[in-house]
């Protein structure tokens, strides 16, 4: 009977051993063979070169969070000495962090670096990157505006829509002629807005209105 019961016991061993083979092997974890599309990135700088390649990133502005990850604004200086700004968006998920989208733009004369009297000149570059809902890519925080401001007296930029319903855009200086100015928006506020550059004191030091469905002065880049 002992001998009856041990046999049944090893059988049932035996069994479940096999079951979780089966189990770790229809994962692909066996053997280590995750799915390649799911496995991320350690960090957010390493999630987007591993996309666009290593030294993509050369200088990180600032890493907004939102709900599943963050939009990484930063940088890119090619070899040629030009500098894009970028805003991509990367998730976090179970495996680290994985690129999703994102889109670079550039503008003659506008970099880090500019003296006051050439920064005085210009005034501010103001890029849309529209939203994804119903795309491919899905949902995302887009529509966005990222506006790059070079006049030292620009303290603050404002976003209307057409309804009239205005954002304030958050701010972060880089250095004193060269700021990152950026606002979340809805797809339902349409493509057209008015973004007006304040100073400290409340004078306009730039007002222009973008039509978004006509105007594409950058590049979007979708991955």
């Amino acid at each position: 009977m002992v001998k009856q019961w041990a046999n049944r016991l090893i059988m049932l061993l035996v069994l479940a051993a096999v079951i979780l083979v089966v189990i770790y092997a229809f994962e692909g974890k066996l053997f280590g063979l995750q799915d390649k599309g799911a496995e991320g990135s350690p960090t957010v700088v390493e999630a987007i070169e591993k996309i666009n390649g290593k030294g993509f990133v050369s200088y990180m502005i600032h890493e907004h969070p939102v709900a599943d990850g963050e939009v990484a604004f930063f940088l890119r200086k090619s070899q040629s000495g030009s500098t894009t700004m970028v805003a991509d968006y990367i998730r976090k998920n179970a495996n680290g962090w994985k690129y999703v989208w994102g889109g670079m733009f550039s503008a003659s004369n506008y970099h880090p670096g500019l003296s006051d009297a050439k920064a005085r000149k210009e005034s501010f570059h103001a890029e849309y990157f529209p939203g994804t809902e119903g795309t491919d890519v899905g949902s995302t925080p887009f529509p966005l505006y990222c506006v790059i401001a070079l006049h030292p007296d620009i303290s603050r930029i404002v976003v209307k829509d057409s309804t009239g319903y205005e954002k304030q855009a958050q701010i972060v200086p880089v250095e004193q002629n060269f700021k990152l100015f950026y606002v979340f928006l809805d797809a339902s506020q349409g493509m057209k807005f008015e973004i007006t550059g304040y100073d400290q004191s409340g004078n306009i030091i730039r007002r222009v209105t973008q039509d978004e469905a006509h105007l594409n002065s950058g590049t979007v880049r979708i991955d």
